[in-house]
């Protein structure tokens, strides 16, 4: 179709797909969570990497942005590396930009625009929220992989547990394959997520939301929330260069 961009989100790409979407033409972004993904995906011949830290929303890995920054960001300067988790300010955006990154990726923040289609309900527990509601589901036994997913605590999340405690109990009893209780885990995760954003079921639904969630709490059109991010950071480029001087 002749797209500029291709980004493989929600798992990660086999070189072959690497090499067929870089022989359509187009420029390809890698998600990475760990440095041995990061340095995977280069080699795979990726053009640019998103680094993607635990403290972002949905589901994530287990490092946390600001030691993914040291063990990537500063370790392949030779690529593009947009940074992603916990990223709401402005003045951030500053900081990652002089650290070498090339630019952000932010969710959370835009989840709560105005232009969004999530419920207001669930704008409006977001809206509340702090930083420290915003936690990563545990995985009950190795038996059963499950990827941690971060959202705000509801009964959602008590129903995750229950869901998981009787999945490896069908498991044990050989009632059920693993394939299939992962197949039932990702299952619910997608139906609950549905009730949230769509019919605004802020008990039951998913709330998936990164940490940075804490930071915001307002529910404002996209463009004034780009406008005050890059005024915030053109702010912060010029304290600084006043400090240097």
């Amino acid at each position: 179709m002749g797209v500029p961009f291709i980004v493989f989100a929600g798992s990660f790409p086999r070189k072959n797909e690497v090499k067929i979407a870089k022989q359509a033409g187009a420029k390809v972004l890698c998600f990475a969570s760990t440095e041995s993904i990061a340095t995977r995906m280069i080699d795979y011949g990726a053009d640019a990497l998103i680094l993607e830290g635990s403290e972002a929303g949905g589901h994530i890995g287990h490092v946390s942005t600001t030691v993914l920054i040291q063990q990537v960001l500063f370790k392949f300067p030779e690529i593009p590396i947009f940074i992603a988790g916990g990223i709401a300010t402005g003045k951030m955006i500053c900081h990652l930009f002089l650290m070498g990154a090339s630019g952000v990726q932010m969710g959370t923040i835009f989840a709560m625009a105005e232009e969004s289609p999530a419920h207001p309900a669930f704008k409006e527990k977001f809206k509340t929220a702090r930083a420290r509601e915003a936690f990563a589901t545990p995985q009950y036994d190795s038996s059963l992989p499950v990827v941690a997913v971060r959202a705000l605590k509801n009964k959602g999340i008590e129903d995750f547990g229950n869901l998981q405690l009787n999945l490896l109990r069908k498991m044990k009893n050989n009632e059920i394959s693993r394939l299939e209780a992962q197949f039932q885990v990702e299952n619910f995760w997608i139906g609950a997520l549905r009730k949230a954003v769509q019919e605004g079921d802020i008990e039951r639904g998913s709330l998936m939301a990164g940490q940075s969630v804490g930071l915001i709490n307002e529910i404002k059109p996209v463009k004034r929330i780009i406008e005050d991010l890059i005024c915030e950071a053109k702010e912060e480029f010029l304290n600084i260069k006043k400090l240097c001087t």
